[in-house]
């Protein structure tokens, strides 16, 4: 075989046919030659930059245009103008190469660093959460004195060069720099290594917060109340907030690999008692003993916690507690308790350990349907929002597209969960209960007992007139996909065996009147309507 090089630089392999070639050739040392740098196609590739770019390198030089077609540029110049030409493309490219190569190494260098900081960030705040609240509730005032709704979120500090720092002042600009951060799957695993995620699950816990009771006030304020109740609905909606960050940022971290999934049920206790030097902080969870705390147990909790607020509220009433609807708080929780949903989604979804936990031992699909119905009943009184209703059914909504999801989670891979039939032994099935395990039986069940599936239903016929067509069409529609995943559970306990026919044949008779000018364009309107004929399907 041997080779032959075009004049435009072009290999072309040639076999000579010789079979018989010595075999020791073969270890040779062959030369090779690099091939000669092309500055045409440098220039071409430099002359992309934008002005401001070219402008730091001095600019280019010019490419003196081709004498013809089928010739070669450089060729044509003398022998100095094509040493120039050449030498000042190197230059440049090199420079080029080298500052490229410096950005890399930096930012690589640099991801490590930005996440300690993050961290170390999350440790202050917990070790002085009193001071650091202060100081946001001073910077909140300020801002609101001074009319200025622009958020302050990052300072630069060095001389002004290219080459300064951004750093993060508090702990609310940490956690949305995080939660951006750690959607990348390698700086999520960084973050969980460099121990990073106990500090941030710790940010859940109300009791580090000093939150005994949602909405409970020190009676030694009382000398000032008017001006420390606001005070205090001030603190706890940046609790409320530096919450929904963390139940953000944990629900995008943990979301990315099955490799993470882990993480739901990690112990956090103690990574949090050395940072306290100090008994670490347990579950509140009534409902559990010893379990670890965890981020399943502490999202769990914070809608325990509620339900035992309205509890305490209710003095063996009604679950319809007033609400303070023009509190800022009952505004920020409402947002908090959405985004805690939408964490608990990625720690439970296609998580069948978790699922264990969090139906076993944390009694979760209970703690959520009773908050959720409760949510639902609570008096706005006359001068309640369309803002609050809206944030209450989106709450609720997801919580059932959670149950849903979750019910399919088993249906869908039922090879993943432990599954007994009428042909179980009854001692393998006393195993299993002796052992906690929840079989996929037990799992469906928890979602769709008589509160679960009333939900699903009641969510068929929310108020247009207080979400809106839209807005109501798709959480009716959400709704249906749930009716369709739990009615089979549902209809066989209901005692007539028609649940869900007629609220499902309701929803149809107002989604088919094409022309009504609902609004609702002819293609999605005939999704809809196969939509719900699926559901009748499944019902009947």
């Amino acid at each position: 075989i041997s080779a032959e090089i075009s004049h435009d630089g072009a290999l072309t392999i040639i076999e000579n046919g010789d079979d018989n070639s010595d075999e020791t050739a073969q270890n040779e040392k062959v030369e090779e030659f690099a091939p000669e740098r092309d500055y045409v196609m440098m220039h071409r590739v430099m002359s992309s930059l934008p002005p401001e770019e070219l402008k730091r390198f001095g600019g280019l030089p010019d490419l003196p245009a081709l004498p013809s077609a089928n010739e070669n540029t450089t060729t044509k110049l003398t022998k100095a103008d094509r040493e120039a030409f050449e030498q000042k493309m190197e230059l440049l490219w090199q420079k080029r190469q080298e500052e490229l190569r410096k950005f890399q190494e930096e930012n690589i260098a640099n991801l490590p660093k930005i996440l300690r900081e993050r961290i170390a960030t999350l440790k202050g705040y917990l070790v002085d959460i009193e001071g650091s609240l202060d100081k946001l509730l001073i910077e909140k005032k300020a801002r609101e004195e001074s009319e200025s709704s622009d958020v302050l979120e990052i300072s630069k500090e060095g001389d002004g060069d290219d080459d300064d720092q951004v750093i993060v002042k508090d702990i609310l600009s940490a956690l949305r720099d995080l939660e951006f951060q750690l959607s990348d799957v390698d700086m999520a695993r960084d973050f969980h290594t460099l121990g990073g995620w106990p500090y941030l699950v710790a940010l859940l816990s109300d009791d580090l917060h000093h939150v005994q009771s949602r909405g409970s006030r020190n009676p030694n304020l009382e000398k000032d109340a008017t001006t420390l109740t606001e005070k205090g609905d001030d603190v706890l909606a940046i609790i409320d907030e530096i919450q929904s960050l963390a139940a953000m940022t944990i629900g995008t971290a943990i979301g990315n690999l099955d490799e993470f999934r882990s993480w739901a049920l990690e112990d956090i206790s103690f990574p949090i008692q050395q940072l306290f030097n100090q008994t670490a902080t347990t579950s509140t969870n009534k409902n559990s003993q010893a379990v670890s705390v965890s981020a399943l147990s502490l999202l769990t909790n914070t809608f325990l916690e509620e339900l035992n607020l309205r509890s305490s509220q209710m003095k063996g009433m009604t679950m319809a507690v007033p609400m303070k609807d023009s509190s800022i708080h009952s505004q920020s929780r409402s947002i908090y308790k959405i985004r805690a949903i939408y964490a608990l989604g990625s720690l439970l979804r296609g998580n069948p350990p978790a699922q264990q936990v969090f139906v076993s031992q944390l009694a979760g699909p209970d703690i959520l349907i009773r908050n959720v119905l409760g949510t639902l009943s609570e008096v706005r009184g006359p001068i309640a929002s369309n803002t609050m209703a809206k944030l209450d059914y989106k709450f609720a909504s997801k919580v059932l597209a959670l149950g849903e999801d979750l019910v399919m989670d088993v249906v869908l891979h039922h090879d993943d969960y432990v599954e007994v039939d009428e042909e179980t032994p009854l001692e393998v099935r006393e195993g299993y209960l002796n052992d906690g395990i929840v079989t996929a039986n037990q799992l469906i069940a928890a979602f769709t007992t008589e509160l679960w599936c009333d939900l699903s239903l009641r969510m068929l016929s929310v108020p247009s007139d207080v979400l809106g067509a839209q807005g109501a069409i798709a959480i009716k529609e959400r709704a249906l996909h749930a009716t369709r995943a739990l009615g089979p559970s549902c209809r066989e306990s209901h005692i007539f065996g028609d649940w869900g026919v007629e609220e499902v044949a309701k929803v149809r008779k107002e989604i088919n009147r094409e022309g009504s000018g609902d609004g609702l364009e002819p293609t999605y309107r005939k999704e809809l309507l196969e939509l719900i004929e699926s559901v009748l399907s499944t019902l009947k």
